[in-house]
């Protein structure tokens, strides 16, 4: 199975770093996005086209690539408006599940 990476940058002069994604996905879910351990929490907007949903994994990479991968439920559920929220940086990855053609932005 694909997985996705987080696109990493940083500011000149600062020696922190921000991972960063954006995707929109249309009447399917996405490939996993792996989320690096950096020890932050993850932030997750998601604007539905329909609807979507967000599923997040704590299995490890091996099962994420081979698609054995447990996913559970974000706490928000299935959502039909605009909806931001954030969980913990200690999972593996994240993926959207849509209907319509909906977006959703990552950053850790």
């Amino acid at each position: 199975m694909p997985i996705q990476e987080m696109r990493s940058e940083s500011l000149v002069g600062r020696a922190d770093v921000r991972w960063f994604h954006t995707e929109t996905v249309t009447d399917a879910t996405s490939d996993p996005l792996i989320i690096p351990s950096v020890g932050r929490d993850v932030a997750v907007a998601v604007t539905p086209g329909t609807a979507a949903s967000l599923q997040y994994t704590l299995s490890n990479y091996a099962a994420i690539e081979e698609g054995s991968a447990t996913w559970h439920d974000w706490p928000a559920g299935e959502v039909v408006e605009t909806n931001v929220d954030s969980i913990a940086g200690t999972v593996s990855a994240l993926r959207l599940v849509s209907t319509g053609a909906s977006t959703w932005e990552v950053t850790v």
